[in-house]
Formats: C-alpha cells, structure tokens, sequence
C-alpha cells in the first residue's frame, strides 16, 4: 500500500527544563528511504505483543486524533496541521509533568483503494561510534525500531463504516508513563478488546469442531485455521470467520461452512458498551496462540519445547505415572547423545 504523507518532528525535555518542540516545516518527499524505513516500523509494530486493540471514547475530553483525522480524511492538505496540533497538545502536556522525553515523532499516512491508514509512530535514537571520511572517530545516530517503539494504528475507513468497531490499535511506551498517559488521551483510546480471553474461547470451540472433522483430516484442518490466524496476527488484522470457512472448505472436503460458522461465532466476549451486531472477527492474541500450538516449560536443568500436533504421535504423556516418553528424537539431540555416551564409556573428550 503506497504512502500518501509522511513527516517527522522532535519533541526534548530534560532535567526538569522547559520542553524544546522542533517542527519540520513542511511534509518530506515520498522517496525509497521514507518507504523503507516506514516498512521498518509498521513491522515492528505489528509484532508487539502489548499492541492493544479499541475505539475512540468519546468520554475522553482531551481527545483531539478523531476531530483532526475527520478533517484529514476529506482534506488531504491537512495532513501538516495534523501533525502540527498533535505535537504542541503533546508538548503542553509535558510542561505540564514532571517527566523528561527525547523522542521523533513520525506521522504517516498510507491509502489504496480499498482502505485508509493512519499511523503515528515514536521513536528513539541509538548512538553509536564511526570513522568518518577524514578517519576521526565521531558519535553517529540510528533509529531504534526495537523495544522502545511505541505508536497509534487508525484504519480510517473501519472507523467511518463500522465505529463500534476495533480500528485503534495503540502500543503503549516503556518506562514513560506520562507519555503513555499522553497518547491515551490525546488519541481517546478506550473500549480495549481481552483478545486473551476471545482467543482462549476461539480456540476451545476449534477443539469442539474438529470433532465433526473425519480423523485423518483433523491435523491438517488445526494446521490450516492457525495459519490463518497467525497470518492475520501478524499484519494486525483481524480473522474474519466466513472467509476463514470459505478458506478451509476449498482446500478440505466435508466442512460444512455454515455449521463451522454457526460454532466459532459464540467465541466472541464482546464488550457490551460498544458491541455491534457483527461478531464475525476476532483480533488474535500471539500468546495464546502460541501457547495452544506448542507446549513448552522449564526448570533449573531442562527447557523442553515441542509442537501440540506431536502429543499421541511421537511424544507420549502419562499422567497417572508424570512421564514423558519420546520416540522420534530429533538428529541433532540424538547425535550428541551418542557422542556422550562414547566419552562416557572410553573416559575421553577427544
């Protein structure tokens, strides 16, 4: 999806001083390194496991994203005070606190024609040292898109259609409160989704279904609704049960879409101040998940992780006696038990 705006500010304020706002005068130019750095973002924001998912809550008075973005969306030379509005309400607020930040502020906009994207992306800095052309060892910068992103996600186009909808996406900051407290309220954020809780009970109707599923299809039938669901968690969109159905019923015979429509629908805990009449999606949580498609645990001297599809297979679990009993060892652990057992038996490590 291309992307229509993009611009950056810069907000500092340190040991209790007054707030520096520094604000690019106009929006940056859509070049390779713009697209390649907002890629860079979007996929590490998409894979935090904190993203939280809700709507604009209209009891939040400080709110101002969904006024400027209704502006935005019908006129797209707006984008600049956009930005603009949102980093000065940011810094007022900060010389309100007791709290310091240094941080870039990066607005973006994406859009094709089937949807509208706004993103807001926070991040810091990392130094590091380098030799630069006239060989002296100077400091030099980096943008860290790792652990200390943080951002706001709107799906413009979900908004305006469904607003009861989860179209918000935050990640909350590490270690900052007031800037998390900053981008609640100024985003309105509010009437977040327990993707836990919809994920644990999407799951447990999965299991229930299989049972209508012949025997020798039912792995390949996990295997194939996972990796939708993971797919779809992973681009932070949601798993839209019909088309999940129609997914399924192609690729496997004897799935009747209906009936599989008619048993996942219950899994949805839908919060009641803001429910709809559809209950077709559901966002995934990445634990959860990841928890139903592996086992795993560990203690002072074992760490043991294998996929669920191997229970009953290759690895046999006996509850009355607390054992655990493998019979596919993978090569590499088989190949340094043995060498083990050699140096054992001839008292050598060579």
């Amino acid at each position: 999806m291309p992307i229509t705006h993009v611009i950056v500010h810069h907000l500092v304020k340190q040991n209790g001083e007054k707030a520096i706002l520094s604000l690019r005068p106009s929006e940056l130019e859509n070049n390779n390194p713009q697209s390649t750095l907002f890629e860079l973002l979007k996929n590490s924001f998409t894979s935090r496991i904190s993203r939280k998912h809700g709507s604009f809550d209209n009891t939040i008075t400080t709110a101002i994203l969904a006024s400027e973005v209704d502006i935005f969306a019908n006129d797209n030379g707006y984008f600049h005070t956009l930005s603009t509005r949102f980093m000065k309400q940011l810094e007022a607020i900060f010389n309100q606190e007791n709290a310091d930040i240094n941080a870039h502020f990066l607005f973006f906009a994406e859009s094709d024609n089937k949807q509208n994207l706004f993103y807001l992306f926070v991040v810091s800095r990392n130094e590091y040292l380098t030799i630069n052309d006239t060989l002296e060892i100077t400091p030099s910068y980096s943008i860290d898109t790792g652990s200390s992103l943080c951002g706001i996600k709107l799906n413009i186009d979900d908004w305006k259609q469904r607003p009861k909808y989860h179209y918000l996406t935050l990640v909350p900051p590490k270690g900052n409160q007031v800037l998390s407290d900053a981008l609640h309220n100024l985003s309105g954020f509010g009437n977040s989704i327990d993707r836990n809780k919809s994920t644990k009970a999407f799951l447990d109707n999965l299991d229930a279904f299989t049972q209508y599923v012949s025997p020798e299809k039912q792995q390949k039938f996990r295997e194939q609704v996972i990796d939708y669901c993971e797919e779809q968690e992973s681009k932070d969109q949601a798993v839209h049960i019909p088309t999940l159905s129609k997914s399924i019923a192609k690729s496997i015979e004897g799935i009747d879409c209906e009936q599989f429509i008619r048993e996942m629908l219950p899994y949805n805990p839908v919060n009641t101040k803001i429910s709809d009449t559809n209950n077709e999606v559901l966002m995934i949580d990445k634990r959860s998940l990841r928890q139903y498609i592996k086992f795993s645990g560990r203690d002072k001297d074992l760490s043991l992780t294998f996929s669920s599809n191997q229970l009953n297979e290759s690895i046999f679990y006996n509850e009355d006696e607390e054992t655990l009993t493998l019979t596919n060892i993978p090569k590499g652990l088989k190949k340094q038990l043995t060498s083990h057992i050699k140096r054992l038996k001839h008292n050598s490590y060579k």
